[in-house]
């Protein structure tokens, strides 16, 4: 059977046709980034990677299949920089303490501290959106989700599920404070060991609502 590499070696106009939709989504990202949510259409993002609005809709025929591939691609590129990080690590907590540092770290970046708040924007104001804002993050939980549980097995599913939740609601929330440009970018530092021994604690005790 071929594999995906081989298609893409064979074929291409596949390959052509994938490398353009790359283009349209990082296109999109950037449109959303420095002109915001309520400047964000197909035709703007036409105009920034140099196609018709009618091209970019031979990718993606809406604004909101666009923003769900752009959603997948930011958090595929989230894991893939995850997976490389702890590639070599056995221990659990060493894994939790790696992401937490990463995702923290990412937070100063001044893309991360403009795209995820004007796509909160965006599912405030579109159901459509905030449903595919809430299946990235619910993925992104997941990481938090499968350690836990490696680290305390004695944790219910329903605990995992709301120390994830927790965790990731309380590192996002720190964008405003520590991102990019902003006042206590320079305690990031001390946010991570904050963050990692606050979540360490919990898991450790147990102590975790059902």
């Amino acid at each position: 059977m071929a594999t995906e590499q081989d298609t893409l070696v064979k074929r291409g106009p596949y390959k052509s046709g994938v490398e353009r939709k790359k283009q349209i989504i990082e296109a999109a990202r950037l449109q959303l980034i420095e002109e915001g949510y309520h400047n964000f259409s197909i035709r703007k993002v036409a105009k920034r990677v140099g196609l018709s609005a009618g091209n970019v809709q031979h990718h993606f025929s809406s604004r909101l299949e666009l923003i769900a591939a752009m959603l997948d691609y930011v958090i595929e590129n989230y894991f893939t920089e995850f997976d490389q990080a702890i590639a070599n690590i056995k221990d659990p907590k060493e894994k939790l303490f790696i992401i937490i540092q990463h995702v923290t770290r990412d937070l100063t970046t001044l893309n991360t501290t403009v795209f995820f708040p004007e796509m909160w924007s965006l599912a405030n104001h579109e159901p459509e959106i905030d449903e595919l804002v809430e299946e990235m993050y619910r993925v992104y939980r997941n990481v938090y989700e499968r350690l836990a549980i490696e680290i305390n097995p004695a944790l219910s599913q329903t605990q995992a599920e709301n120390f994830a939740l927790f965790l990731a609601s309380s590192l996002e929330g720190h964008t405003v404070f520590i991102g990019h440009n902003k006042k206590h970018t320079h305690a990031c530092e001390a946010v991570i060991t904050m963050a990692y021994n606050m979540a360490l604690g919990m898991l450790n005790s147990g102590n975790i609502p059902k």
